[in-house]
């Protein structure tokens, strides 16, 4: 068993050491914060509470000052890029020319964060239920997956039909659209995870950003040239990091 053990994370270890990052672009962004992309290559940003999506032709704005600050922006559906005012309980949709298509504020829950889900639903947490659970854009109805999580959740993920966290013990857990909770891992202290799939992410910390796998618990050091990372974003082998008004974008090669 010791052997197999030793097998695991010496291959392991020879792949993450294979994985070559090339450096493919340098943009600037003269913005105050980077969001992410989608798989059309569109970059989304915010200054002063004002969105912005940025591809090579055209730049796009949304302004809404009514619900307050801008907590997060998911850009996992281009068609329906999902807005979250935290401070009033509150959230956006906008199609791709950044119309809008639905304005809601909840009142039968207090929302953590919201994530993207499938068949026109949103995943929530509710801070006084501490529950997760699914909110219906059709009927407008919500659903409780979950029970109380007790042990909070620190950052979370959505790929439409499952929700993943990080509670505060840095424990990794999924969840599906019946409710049915998985253990996944555990993953190092970070200041920011972007998760690539169910069992790899990426975390920054200490303005390192390292590839992280929960079955093997091995962080691999990436080597770049960025410092000051703001922030960063992967998706389809593109990470891009954001600095000081620029973004600068790899290709990870496996």
């Amino acid at each position: 068993m010791k052997f197999l053990h030793f097998f695991i994370l010496i291959t392991f270890s020879s792949f993450a050491q294979n994985m070559h990052f090339e450096k493919v672009g340098v943009k600037p962004a003269k913005y105050d914060v980077f969001w992410g992309n989608d798989i059309s290559g569109n970059n989304y940003f915010s200054s002063s509470n004002n969105l912005f999506k940025v591809n090579e032709t055209e730049t796009l704005n949304y302004t809404n000052n009514k619900f307050g600050k801008i907590t997060s922006v998911e850009t996992f559906n281009m068609l329906q890029t999902l807005i979250f005012y935290k401070q009033n309980n509150a959230f956006v949709l906008l199609d791709a020319q950044f119309n809008e298509i639905n304005t809601t504020i909840f009142s039968d829950i207090t929302a953590e964060f919201l994530k993207p889900a499938s068949q026109n639903e949103i995943w929530f947490y509710d801070s006084l239920s501490q529950q997760i659970g699914l909110y219906n854009l059709n009927s407008q109805t919500i659903k409780f997956l979950s029970n109380p999580i007790n042990s909070g959740i620190k950052q979370a993920h959505s790929d439409y039909n499952y929700l993943y966290w990080i509670d505060s013990h840095n424990e990794v857990f999924s969840i599906n659209k019946f409710g049915k909770i998985a253990a996944l891992g555990k993953v190092n202290p970070f200041e920011k995870v972007i998760f690539s799939d169910k069992s790899d992410l990426f975390f920054l910390l200490d303005d390192k950003i390292f590839y992280y796998s929960l079955e093997n618990q091995l962080p691999i050091n990436i080597k770049i040239d960025e410092k000051m990372i703001k922030n960063f974003f992967y998706k389809d082998g593109i990470l891009s990091i954001f600095t000081d008004y620029q973004i600068s974008t790899y290709q990870i090669k496996k």
